[in-house]
């Protein structure tokens, strides 16, 4: 696949294989040959090109042996000015000039890098997609059979200090289509109120927890329940009446393991276009999704070397994704995610990966370069550091917008020492985590 895929996403899950199989499927079995841009030096590039539109287009393989893309494409070295015209087809133009850079610094082809950049000038960027792949709706009719089956669901909701917003995800619940499922909360808060459950029509499992901590808590519930279908939800959520009933329905209709609901944040992030229809996801939001509990015999448990920062449900999902379980991600099945800044994660973390609830934290979270350099090495995780750090001096709610975009890049120049002082704190505290392993319940 076309090299600049990790330069542009250098933490993204396509870039590794799946044991023995790879993700990309195969065109010349889906797409008609009419649709194949012909513009490219190779049949190679022409061809790889299509597996990335069709996955991105919502093609979700039944059988990854047989819809596999071959790896002689795979591991195809396409030219560069190949992976320039890529660019600038698929991605906003200032990738095209980072990779340019990238390349002169790294002494990739020197002179052809700066011919392909300038021969792809005029390329405009093109947000088309394979429609006839995208399904935004899976029709219901037929589903409504799973309301009679009432398979018994465990929804696991860990709480801390958000006694507010977790009364009116659990009135979410009440009202709930499918109702055959049991709740296990891990009350966390500092001022524990266990009479607050008294006020629900559902059916709640408390479980009290004094040292708080998510993966833990999560760990906990999934020990002491039995139901062979796990749903995960997050404190500061809002769910639609179907929530459950459209992630049920999405396992049923691709015959797979895991539906990942999209969470829809109420601050600080555009929605992406790819949330609106079925594809493989690229990431689990464990604030939002639902599993069968066998892909915890398969893959473990939580990693709780995450305690207290982030990455935790992006390294589960990865261990997932490589040992060849897909997920699905799934546009009805949607949350709004509130972002409340008291309580939670938020509280004795951070707001994301680079940005800490103090600034003189390391940035970015230890965690992020744990999982980073774990999974994609020392390269990926410096390119991640470098296209995120310079951005990351905005607030949360202010970080799509290009103003504060600019002004974050003012301060970054600024600041440069300081945050490169970060960058070396958050660097040696990932290699301690490196050093120690993982901290997964029952893995030996």
């Amino acid at each position: 696949m076309f090299s600049c895929l990790k330069f542009i996403k250098p933490l993204w899950y396509f870039n590794l294989g799946i044991g023995e199989s790879l993700i990309w499927p195969d065109p010349n079995k889906i797409v008609p040959p009419e649709l194949l841009d012909k513009n490219y030096n190779s049949y190679e590039s022409m061809i790889s090109e299509a597996s990335y539109l069709a996955l991105m287009s919502g093609y979700i393989p039944s059988d990854l042996e047989k819809d596999q893309l071959s790896s002689s494409f795979i591991n195809y070295n396409h030219t560069v000015y190949d992976e320039f015209y890529f660019i600038k087809k698929f991605f906003n133009p200032i990738w095209s000039v980072a990779f340019l850079i990238y390349r002169l610094i790294t002494f990739g082809y020197f002179f052809s890098a700066i011919s392909a950049f300038f021969k792809t000038l005029h390329i405009k960027r093109t947000d088309s997609k394979y429609g006839f792949l995208i399904l935004k709706k899976i029709k219901p009719d037929k589903f409504y059979r799973l309301h009679n089956i009432k398979k018994p669901i465990r929804i696991i909701i860990p709480t801390y200090n958000r006694y507010k917003s977790l009364h009116n995800l659990l009135k979410d619940l009440e009202k709930q289509t499918y109702s055959n499922f049991r709740v296990s909360i891990v009350d966390q808060s500092e001022e524990y109120n266990y009479k607050f459950y008294n006020d629900f029509n559902l059916q709640i499992d408390l479980q009290r927890q004094t040292i708080p901590g998510l993966w833990k808590a999560r760990n906990s519930a999934i020990k002491k329940t039995s139901e062979r279908i796990i749903a995960f939800l997050d404190d500061d959520s809002r769910v639609g009446k179907n929530w459950l009933f459209n992630h049920l329905k999405c396992l049923d209709y691709y015959k797979l393991d895991i539906s990942a609901g999209i969470s829809i944040s109420k601050i600080g992030a555009k929605i992406p276009s790819n949330y609106y229809f079925y594809r493989v996801s690229d990431q689990i939001d464990t604030g939002n999704v639902i599993l069968k509990r066998e892909i915890f015999d398969k893959c473990g448990l939580f990693d709780e070397k995450f305690e207290g920062m982030r990455m935790g449900d992006a390294e589960f999902g990865l261990r997932t994704f490589t040992r060849g379980i897909i997920s699905v991600s799934n546009p009805e099945a949607y949350r709004l995610h509130l972002k409340i800044s008291k309580g939670g994660l938020r509280q004795v973390g951070s707001w994301d990966t680079f940005r800490p609830t103090s600034f003189l934290k390391p940035r970015p979270i230890p965690s992020a370069l744990y999982y980073a350099r774990k999974y994609f090495g020392d390269r990926s995780s410096i390119i991640f550091i470098i296209i995120n750090l310079p951005l990351s001096l905005s607030t949360y709610t202010k970080k799509d917008k290009y103003f504060y975009s600019i002004l974050s890049l003012f301060f970054f120049i600024i600041l440069f020492p300081i945050l490169l002082t970060q960058v070396l704190i958050s660097w040696k505290k990932s290699s301690n985590m490196l050093i120690t392993g993982n901290e997964i319940p029952g893995e030996k």
